[in-house]
């Protein structure tokens, strides 16, 4: 019997090409910075995929160039990520969290390894998971208050333009090279709480999920379901990570779907549940894949085809800035 590759294969493929990449980036990064406080000019360009990493920095930048159509060009890679992550979420609900995203792969790994030691996970009850799932959108919605109502554009402009901003990549690096002992504290909380809970950062705290999730309402791709190909095993709400109840819907509207293809691959009656574009055209995981890649690759050339993907400040400008600190 020919044996089948695993219906996951493309996500964890991608998943795991992602995760070489944001490795490359920081070593490459971390080289770059060493050299120039060292005080030598590095013989290679600053990656600048780190933007990615700049969320609050990509928020504003987008709302420059939509007020002022300039993308700015300091740290506008972080603005041009963002868009492809938005655009993500309006073609593929939040491929972006379970496909691209970092934190998505370790936190699913460390529930698996919860479910293996501790035999299961662990939800709290709804009258608590409600108001928790709250609070991402209550830290999204305190962050775009303050970049997207409360500052001016003026203020923003300044803000991008400042020495602060034009090395906030490098104070985001150092805070991980040297955390605190708070810092510690918080992520070892948090990694206990991805431990019994499943996709507790994810369900609870990530305010770019939260984001990418209230623009995937209006997103093209859904899971939906065939009726008359269910079989109503459950299977497809037990093997979602949000816990969704996929087998009580024809369609999955939530802002909580990852696109993960969990409660796809895991029905048993072939094309009861599928990822669908407009709910006609279906979707496998391959070509979700697909899409996924050829988005990001797209704004990559865009970013280097406009001269906006590297960080107009100068590696000189930067050792400078890192002296006077």
């Amino acid at each position: 019997m020919k044996r089948r590759l695993p219906p996951m294969l493309p996500r964890y493929l991608v998943q795991a090409g992602f995760l070489a990449l944001f490795a490359w980036c920081a070593l490459r990064f971390g080289r770059w910075v060493a050299l120039l406080q060292e005080g030598t000019l590095p013989g290679f360009e600053r990656p600048p995929a780190v933007d990615g990493f700049l969320p609050i920095s990509g928020l504003m930048g987008l709302r420059n160039w939509v007020q002022t159509g300039e993308l700015h060009p300091v740290h506008p890679a972080a603005a041009l990520i963002l868009l492809a992550a938005l655009l993500t979420a309006l073609l593929l609900k939040r491929g972006f969290c379970s496909w691209v995203c970092p934190v998505f792969p370790l936190s699913e790994g460390l529930w698996r390894l919860g479910q293996r030691l501790l035999g299961r996970s662990f939800a709290p009850p709804f009258w608590l998971d409600l108001p928790l799932r709250g609070l991402k959108y209550l830290i999204l919605g305190f962050f775009a208050w303050q970049i997207l109502w409360l500052m001016p554009l003026p203020g923003l402009r300044a803000f991008l333009s400042a020495p602060y901003h034009k090395i906030s990549d490098i104070r985001l690096l150092q805070f991980f090279q040297d955390p605190s002992a708070v810092t510690l504290a918080v992520l070892a909380v948090m990694a206990l709480a991805c431990l019994f809970v499943q996709m507790a950062w994810c369900r609870y705290l990530c305010p770019y999920g939260a984001l990418l999730g209230l623009v995937s309402l209006l997103s093209l791709g859904k899971v939906g379901r065939d009726a008359a190909r269910c079989s109503r095993c459950g299977l497809c709400s037990a093997r979602c990570p949000a816990w969704l109840p996929v087998m009580q819907k024809k369609t999955v509207r939530s802002p909580e779907c990852y696109a993960c293809y969990r409660c796809v691959h895991g029905c048993p009656s072939p094309g009861a549940v599928e990822m669908k574009l407009a709910g006609r055209i279906a979707l496998p995981s391959a070509v979700f894949a697909l899409l996924l890649i050829l988005l990001f690759v797209g704004i990559d050339l865009y970013g280097r085809a406009a001269g906006r993907w590297q960080s107009d400040v100068s590696p000189a400008e930067i050792m400078r800035l890192l002296v006077r600190r």
